[in-house]
This record gives structure tokens, C-alpha cells and sequence, in this order.
């Protein structure tokens, strides 16, 4: 209850101060003029309590102008002549007096003001004491005033300011401390977002510049062979996986221009990609296709690109692969095999490329598994486990 009236009084500043300022003045106009300390002395009434009214009517603008309502509160309480904090909380309703309103003042000041005007007024309370200190030098005062507690309602005053500032101290470095928090969170989803990026960039580079190489050869030895449809298969398949290179590198750039608003290739694209790739591919679907969340979609499709680049890069010229979709209840199952040789290059590549790499880090982010490795016959096999509920 009292945390719930304490964030309130955080997130309405203004509503909470005219509030209080409400609180006090109704006090004054009810208590005050019918307390036994305002019948006994009857001119108290029209000169201190109208100070007090307009020093608690003031609290209103507190956090607003603080400075300015210092300066008010404090010359109506030097103009008051009741400079004996201790004294005034002594009477009957003292505790709503002009110094107790200077005191909310000066807190408020060095609360929420980083000026350096409030330490005049602040000086401005040892004023009494001066002047007292005068008369005394002056000559006999009778009856000699209490010089040492004017001097002590000046410490009481320092300290209320003292505790404001330590309130914006506090603050201050709770917002700083905030700030560097944010800004490492930043810089965390920077490097997130980099290696992403470089991430997508490997996988389409990697892939259609592979395809296309390989395309360009076949094209060579066919044209040396006089096979016109073979070169013209090749040359075809060469232009197909640069449009496709060239779409994917839009959509990346999109994404880095506007935000992630361009789809990115999911499941259905990895059928259209096996049919262009120079090599042997079957792909066979398990389970019950259903749909599953896009970014599940892309790290699938980009698992089986990168693994049949890898494909492409270290099997033989005649190796065939297959790759297999199974839908489980609660994951995607991905397996893509290859029947070719050189799969302890690829081991290698794995430990210290980016390829196999990228592929443990897209299953990673999504809480899945990946495994690569070279098979005892001959051939690689990668197999990942995609969650997707």
C-alpha cells in the first residue's frame, strides 16, 4: 500500500505537490484560527498566518520552480521574524509554520535544481545570527536573544539541503548507471546483429558464388566437348543462382535499410534451390508439413544451403546428396547426407572455417543441436534439431 502511494506520488509530480500544498493550506484555515496559541495572541492571526498560507500555497509549484519558491518561502519566513526553528516546533501548530516550509523548501531546491542559487538563501538563514551577534557587541540586550539557536536552525536548514542534494546525487547515478546499461545492451545487440548479418552474407556468397563456379566449369568442358545443350544447361543455371544471389543480397539489404520488413526464404524455397544446384539432389519430407514460425523457416533454409555448399566445395564432381525434412510434434528435423569424399577436409574446415560454424550457431539461437560429420562409408552428414513447438 505505502509502495503503491509512494510510485504515485513518482509519476505524478505535479498532481502529488498541489495536493499536499491543499493538505496544509485547508489545516491552516481550519486549525489555526481557532487554536488556543491564535486566541491568546490576538495579532498573530492577520500577520504570520496569511505568511504561512502563501508559503504552503507555494509548495504547489515546488518541483516546478524551486528556485523561485526558496526565494518566496525564505523572505517570508526572514519577514516573519519566527527564526527559532526549535521554538515555533514548540507551539501548538507550528509544525505547518513558514520555517518548516522553508526547511521543504530548501530540501526541494537541492533535489531538483543543480543551480548554485538555494546556497544564498541557505546563507541567508544565518542572518538572525549575525544580527543578534551585532546587538549583543552593540551593547545589553534585554532579553538577550538566543543566538545559538538561530545558529542551530541554520544547521537544520544546511541539512535538509544537504539531504536533497543527496537525493540527486542518488538519482543521478542511478540514471547513469541505467545509461550504461542500455548502452551495453546496445552494443551487445550491435554485435548480435553483426554476426547475423556476416552470417547471412557467408551463406549467400558461399553458396551461389560455389554454384556458379562449378556451373561455369560444367559450361567450359561442354562447349569443348561440343554438348550445346549441356552449355546452355550450365550457362542457364549460372544465371538463375546470380538472380537468386542477387534478390537474397536485396532482401539483406532491405532488412539493414528498413528494418526487417522483406520475407526472407523459408521451407519452400529449399525445393526451387536443390533443383539449380549442379549436383544430385532428392529431397524427401517426413511427418506432416505444417507451417512453422519464420524465423525457424529461414535458419532451415540456410542450414541446408550451407550444407550442401559444403557439398559442393569438398565431395566429388559426381557425389549425389539428399536432404530430409522431418516434422516431429515439438521440433523440425533437418538431415542432409552426401555420398562423396572428402569429408575429413570438411571435419577440418569445420573446426576452423565458418561453414559448419554458422551452421551449430543459427541451430544454437533457437535453442536446437547440430552434429557434422564424416560418415564411415564415405560422405558427410549434418543433422539439426529445430524446435518449434
Amino acid at each position: 500500500m505505502i509502495r503503491r502511494a509512494l510510485d504515485w506520488w513518482s509519476e505524478h509530480p505535479q498532481l502529488a505537490d498541489a495536493l499536499l500544498a491543499a493538505a496544509a493550506c485547508t489545516f491552516l484555515l481550519v486549525e489555526v484560527p481557532y487554536s488556543e496559541h491564535t486566541i491568546a495572541t490576538p495579532g498573530l492571526l492577520p500577520v504570520t498566518f496569511w505568511g504561512d498560507l502563501l508559503a504552503y500555497a507555494s509548495i504547489a509549484l515546488r518541483r516546478r520552480y524551486p528556485v523561485q519558491v526558496l526565494a518566496l518561502v525564505w523572505t517570508l519566513w526572514l519577514a516573519g521574524g519566527r527564526w527559532d526553528i526549535w521554538a515555533e516546533w514548540n507551539a501548538s501548530w507550528s509544525e505547518l509554520s513558514t520555517p518548516t516550509a522553508l526547511m521543504l523548501a530548501l530540501y526541494t531546491a537541492g533535489r531538483w535544481t543543480s543551480s548554485g542559487r538555494p546556497l544564498v538563501f541557505l546563507a541567508g538563514t544565518l542572518l538572525p545570527t549575525l544580527v543578534t551577534v551585532v546587538r549583543i557587541w552593540m551593547g545589553p540586550v534585554l532579553p538577550e536573544p538566543p543566538a545559538d539557536l538561530y545558529l542551530v536552525s541554520f544547521v537544520t536548514c544546511a541539512a535538509a539541503w544537504g539531504l536533497g542534494r543527496l537525493r540527486r546525487s542518488e538519482a543521478e547515478a542511478v540514471a547513469r548507471a541505467a545509461a550504461r546499461a542500455e548502452e551495453s545492451k546496445a552494443q551487445a545487440a550491435l554485435a548480435e546483429q553483426r554476426i547475423r548479418i556476416a552470417r547471412e552474407l557467408h551463406d549467400i556468397v558461399a553458396h551461389n558464388v560455389s554454384a556458379m563456379v562449378i556451373q561455369s566449369s560444367s559450361a567450359g568442358v561442354a562447349l569443348l566437348n561440343g554438348d550445346q545443350a549441356g552449355a546452355s544447361a550450365a550457362v542457364e543455371a549460372i544465371g538463375h543462382v546470380g538472380r537468386t544471389a542477387l534478390a537474397e543480397l536485396r532482401l539483406l539489404l532491405g532488412v539493414l535499410r528498413e528494418g526487417p520488413a522483406a520475407p526472407q526464404p523459408g521451407i519452400g524455397a529449399i525445393r526451387e534451390m536443390t533443383e539449380w544446384l549442379p549436383l544430385d539432389v532428392r529431397l524427401r519430407v517426413e511427418g506432416s508439413p505444417r507451417e512453422v514460425p519464420s524465423e525457424v523457416g529461414q535458419a532451415a533454409y540456410r542450414i541446408v544451403q550451407e550444407a550442401l555448399t559444403n557439398t559442393l566445395k569438398h565431395a566429388e564432381k559426381d557425389a549425389t546428396a539428399e536432404v530430409v525434412l522431418r516434422y516431429a510434434a515439438d521440433a523440425l528435423h533437418l538431415q542432409v547426407t552426401d555420398d562423396g569424399s572428402g569429408g575429413g577436409e570438411r571435419e577440418r574446415s569445420g573446426a576452423g572455417g565458418y561453414g559448419l560454424l554458422g551452421i551449430h550457431e543459427r541451430a544454437a539461437a533457437l535453442g536446437g543441436t547440430a552434429h557434422g560429420a564424416p560418415l564411415p562409408e564415405g560422405g558427410f552428414r549434418v543433422e539439426v534439431r529445430l524446435p518449434c513447438g
